[in-house]
């Protein structure tokens, strides 16, 4: 899939703007793509976690745009593991961040 530079800086831009945001620590934003949603990009970072120090919680989180980097309602969230494993073998990572701002 052609992804325009523009696209990808509306995400960057939103990268960054979930940083900013981000109680923890947000790293590792990816622009991906699923065969599961079709005419969708996907930026998907991790946020950890570490108000218990003794036992961090990593989470993936993941929030969907159209393909012009337009906002776009979507759900990612699947009733088994089944459908949840389909899902995650399905990304297809196309560009990547490891911080969305210098730190």
């Amino acid at each position: 899939m052609k992804i325009s530079k523009q696209s990808i800086e509306k995400l960057w831009d939103q990268a960054v703007i979930i940083d900013k945001s981000c109680k923890e620590s947000c790293f590792e934003f990816q622009i991906m793509t699923s065969k599961f949603h079709k005419d969708t990009l996907i930026l998907r970072w991790i946020e950890v976690d570490i108000s218990d120090v003794e036992r961090p919680i990593q989470y993936y989180r993941y929030r969907c745009f159209n393909i012009d980097g337009s906002a776009q309602n979507c759900s990612i969230h699947y009733t088994n593991t089944q459908e949840a494993n389909a899902f995650f073998k399905s990304l297809l990572p196309h560009y990547k961040q490891e911080f969305a701002r210098p730190r």
